[in-house]
């Protein structure tokens, strides 16, 4: 293809997994340039080339995610997809598996980010433990990028509240950190032996989160319960933070005790969740936002299943999500 390096945080050389940056004309994502990596692997294509004729001319096969090749680089996604790489110097073509980050940019265009699946997730069909991981380092780029703008634009101007910003960048990127190290750690992460007020742990939780108009209450019967203080209020604030991202920023969020088993529930009156996306909700990786991580409620389920508990989401009685945590432990 026409040479074309790939400039800012996107940079050919600094990103290891093909990469392909491509541009709006006219209403149409069309290929601006590719790194090495992209053309090693997948081999050469010209500048100017529509997206969608990587996937129409059969190069690319949508394996899972929107099916349609002409909406890719129209807005945020991901997606799973399947092609022939290119051989080496003593083997033959072969078709493997990638996970497609569609990241757009605040300007026309963005990039295609493609990250290989590991040969277990190829068999089974899945997005692995170890992949979200390597996708994750990708969603801890925009924070990370945000940071820097803003602290340049301190330094040109002096302003202090460009900080503010910075500090909430960081705590984005914390987050994330803390809850993919969560997923990978085990047990390791989790010493189920504090007492626990359950009200207590949702209010802290509830303290730390963005939640804009939306209103908690809580049930003046929560238990005290047996559990690690600190992974309990973070299922709180993953919890919190799903219904608050997807069930509107006036939201009104529930905490009670379960009436027949020794557990709770939380429940809001969002949109709630349909019931074909209920089993899938607690994968990693899989998200309904452009730009979620996909990690929440995974989050959630690992800090249950580390604790012995069990998890379950259905309708609330609102219409919106229920969530019920049961198994838990009195002192």
């Amino acid at each position: 293809m026409t040479e074309t390096q790939t400039t800012g945080p996107f940079a050919g050389e600094q990103w290891p997994d093909p990469l392909c940056q491509y541009a709006d004309a006219d209403g149409t994502p069309v290929v601006e340039s590719v790194n090495d990596a992209f053309e090693h692997t997948f081999g050469p294509v010209s500048a100017g080339e529509p997206v969608r004729a990587l996937f129409e001319t059969g190069d690319f096969s949508i394996v899972q995610g929107q099916a349609d090749p002409g909406a890719v680089g129209r807005t945020d996604d991901r997606l799973v997809v399947e092609t022939e790489t290119q051989p080496s110097t003593s083997g033959t073509p072969s078709r493997d598996r990638f996970l497609l980050r569609v990241v757009t940019a605040e300007a026309d265009g963005g990039v295609l980010l493609f990250t290989p699946l590991p040969t277990a997730a190829q068999e089974a069909g899945e997005i692995g433990l170890d992949h979200v991981a390597s996708a994750i380092s990708h969603d801890l780029r925009n924070p990370l990028d945000v940071a820097k703008a803003r602290l340049h634009a301190a330094r040109e101007t002096g302003e202090t509240e460009h900080f503010e910003h910075v500090a909430t960048a960081h705590e984005r990127m914390e987050r994330i950190v803390e809850d993919v190290l969560t997923l990978a750690r085990g047990t390791a992460v989790v010493q189920p032996d504090d007492r626990v007020e359950l009200a207590a742990a949702a209010n802290a939780a509830w303290e730390t989160v963005e939640t804009d108009d939306a209103t908690v209450v809580l049930d003046r019967s929560l238990p005290t319960i047996v559990a690690d203080a600190d992974r309990l209020r973070r299922l709180f604030e993953n919890l919190f933070r799903n219904s608050v991202e997807h069930g509107g920023t006036d939201v009104t969020v529930t905490v009670g005790p379960l009436a027949d088993a020794a557990g709770f529930y939380v429940t809001d009156d969002g949109r709630g969740i349909p019931p074909e996306r209920r089993q899938r909700v607690f994968d990693p990786g899989f998200s309904t936002d452009d730009h979620g991580t996909g990690l929440g409620l995974s989050i959630v389920s690992r800090i249950v299943d580390l604790h012995g508990w069990s998890i379950a989401v259905t309708d609330a009685a609102t219409g919106g999500a229920r969530f019920e945590i049961t198994g838990l432990e009195r002192p």
